[in-house]
């Protein structure tokens, strides 16, 4: 099964008043581009947080946001020095502006820098299983998210396959035709021109047109390719680049018929062959 590189995921864990959340957002790219938001205190874990996605995801831009609470407020401490310098200033600003009222407690320890809390050191061991855990959940998540999406891409793309083979079928149909048509036009114009030409040496010259005009090994190869692609649809994994590669040979195919074809009919199925390309091209951009 294909997956899309389109998802989401959320996760939490939880031990002994510490708790981590973690979300997982997934678009598509070409490569495996993690990035990765912790608290300040965490950011030791990048490294880990970013290994443990690559492991589970092979292609497509991971952004994951991670959130980490603990119940201890930490230990206050009290600069002394620094509030005896602000009472003594807060009392020579009083004298010089000549006002009234006392210097309240409050006041003072409400200043910058009198009252700090000073928090522990994380345990930067439990930090981790916890967040370990909680991406793990959210990758899970997301994968599934990318799972759904990946079984409507692989519908849609299958049903396009099977316009494409159609169109090359009428292809192949029309394609005998255009020595007749070759051969008319070629009469047609002679007979314009009021010039007496040999049938036989017509029918050369139609052979020769007709066969800088064969699209055969084009439909073909175009038909090895649109089978190749399906395969790979059954098969599944990370297969989004060697679609967009199958899909750039099909599109050369079908140009290539577009340019060779001497007759309208097979230029119009040309130009419907290289708009299903493109269809097709679009949505496998998303595909892992």
């Amino acid at each position: 099964m294909i997956k899309s590189m389109t998802g989401f995921g959320f996760g939490e864990a939880e031990e002994g008043g510490a708790r981590a959340s973690v979300e997982v957002r997934c678009w598509n790219h070409r490569f495996c581009d993690v990035g990765v938001h912790l608290p300040k205190v965490l950011a030791r874990l990048e490294p880990e947080v970013a290994e443990l996605v690559r492991g589970r995801i092979s292609r497509g831009r991971v952004q994951v946001s991670v959130t980490w609470e603990e119940e201890s407020a930490g230990t206050p401490t009290v600069d002394l020095e620094l509030a005896r310098a602000y009472k003594e200033k807060l009392e020579e600003l009083r004298e010089i502006l000549k006002l009234k009222g006392e210097i309240e407690i409050g006041l003072i320890a409400g200043l910058p820098e009198v009252v700090r809390c000073e928090r522990e050191e994380v345990d930067l061991e439990r930090a981790w299983r916890l967040i370990s855990e909680a991406c793990s959940k959210a990758l899970e998540e997301a994968d599934a998210m990318r799972e759904r999406e990946g079984r409507k891409l692989g519908e849609f793309l299958s049903e396009r396959l099977g316009t494409l083979e159609e169109l090359v079928g009428e292809v192949e149909g029309l394609a005998p035709l255009q020595v007749e048509r070759i051969r008319a036009r070629l009469q047609e114009r002679m007979r314009e021109m009021e010039v007496k030409v040999d049938p036989d040496r017509i029918a050369v010259e139609a052979a020769l047109l007709a066969q800088r005009s064969d699209v055969t090994e084009e439909c073909v190869r175009l038909r090895s390719h649109i089978s190749q692609f399906r395969d790979s649809l059954k098969r599944g994994g990370v297969v989004g680049r060697r679609l967009d590669f199958l899909l750039q040979e099909m599109y050369r195919e079908a140009n290539t018929i577009g340019a060779k074809a001497a007759d309208a009919r097979i230029s119009n199925l040309a130009v419907s062959l290289k708009e299903g390309v493109e269809q097709l091209r679009e949505q496998v951009q998303n595909v892992e």
